[in-house]
């Protein structure tokens, strides 16, 4: 490589050529800028978020009708969060490195890898129940910094008080669901139950490790989340391999980001024929901007919260819009410090009015429980089997 001209340098370093400003003075002026700037914007967000009914001109007058006016919307989702391959297009599901975690005569769980792309691969656990038969299939899905075992119930916090998933997997298991559970990666490292962290990046935070890979995947033009929900709709690929699984017959069930997934995952892949979202649904455009008497992600280090059209386009009854006319279930705790129970009652109210229009009303529930942010009731499982045509 050549040399270039180096070229003089006009200013030596050293002392102002004026007297400095007022330092003060100019800290008003920064933040009046901020709160402009954050103003404007609140503000911006606000009108979006009143516009975006405008957005879905929904048909009830039938529901073939309706499934035809949604297809649309359904369409810019998919475009949102990136990543999405259609079913029929996919290549047939591969997994190896299979193996056997644990025995019972109730259910065998392994472990093993499981491509999600050509060039991307992630992990899961399946639980196979031991009773004769064919099952009826469920996708359990952890939250953030979570994995397949800690959703199923091979950790040593399985049952812990609070931000528990209560052994959800082997639960489901024991009442005779076969079930595949997907890693979404947050970060490792660490033989803790729950990681985020990278190694050697402990001063950029907790949340570092799904903040590198959402960077890299909307420089991509997508989201981490869309991978996310491409790796576990190859575990329901997966499930419909299974000769034991019957193929309409499989549901969903996740505890906060899990339950994020389980919102979302139906809405993208109508084989999802019911669906539990946990202590995730909620008042979207408070829960990420507030006014939030719980966690508000604008002031949180979790960058993979935000789509470019969650305001204009969808909140969460709208995503709930795009599962029915499938079942849809809310589970949510009193005494959740992440989740707005009383915002997720009104958030709920709204979606429910997409299944009133359509005579439907039966096929979504609110399922409230008195603890916290946890996945726990028998009625999560009943609402599951009833639409999954396993009980009356």
């Amino acid at each position: 490589m050549l040399q270039p001209e180096l070229h003089k340098i006009e200013q030596a370093a050293g002392e102002p050529l004026v007297s400095p400003v007022d330092p003060a003075a100019v800290d008003v002026h920064r933040r009046r800028t901020h709160e402009s700037y954050e103003g404007f914007l609140r503000a911006h967000l606000a009108r979006l978020d009143a516009e975006r009914p405008g957005l879905w001109p929904r048909d009830y007058s039938s529901v073939s009708a309706y499934e035809r006016s949604i297809e649309p919307m359904r369409a810019r989702l998919k475009r949102m969060l990136g990543f999405w391959t259609e079913p029929a297009s996919r290549p047939s599901v591969r997994t190896w490195d299979s193996e056997v975690l644990f025995e019972s005569a109730e259910f065998t769980a392994s472990r093993f890898r499981l491509e999600v792309l050509p060039g991307l691969d992630t992990y899961a656990v399946e639980l196979v129940p031991r009773t004769p038969g064919v099952h009826a299939g469920l996708l359990a899905q952890h939250g953030y910094g979570g994995t397949p075992e800690s959703v199923c119930g091979f950790v040593r916090s399985a049952n812990a008080a609070d931000y528990s998933y209560r052994s959800l997997g082997i639960r489901a298991a024991r009442r005779g669901f076969h079930v595949v559970a997907v890693h979404h990666p947050s970060g490792y490292g660490s033989t803790e139950d729950r990681q985020t962290g990278l190694p050697g990046f402990d001063r950029l935070g907790w949340c570092y490790g799904k903040n590198r890979l959402h960077r890299l995947a909307i420089m991509g033009y997508g989201t981490l989340f869309g991978l996310d929900m491409m790796g576990t709709s190859r575990g329901l690929d997966l499930l419909t391999t299974r000769p034991n699984v019957a193929s309409d017959r499989i549901g969903m069930y996740g505890l906060s980001q899990g339950g994020e997934s389980a919102l979302f995952l139906p809405a993208l892949d109508v084989r999802v024929q019911a669906s539990v979202a946990s202590a995730y649904f909620t008042h979207r455009i408070a829960s990420l901007i507030g006014p939030h008497r719980a966690l508000c992600y604008l002031d949180c280090a979790e960058e993979d919260k935000f789509f470019s059209e969650v305001i204009s386009c969808f909140s969460d009854s709208d995503v709930a819009s795009l599962i029915a006319p499938r079942a849809f279930a809310v589970e949510a705790g009193l005494k959740d410090t992440s989740v707005d129970f009383e915002r997720a009652q009104a958030e709920f109210v709204r979606a429910r009015e997409h299944y009133e229009s359509l005579g439907i009303a039966s096929r979504i529930e609110f399922i409230a429980h008195a603890e916290g942010h946890i996945p726990a009731t028998c009625r999560a499982f009943e609402f599951l089997e009833r639409h999954l045509g396993l009980a009356p």
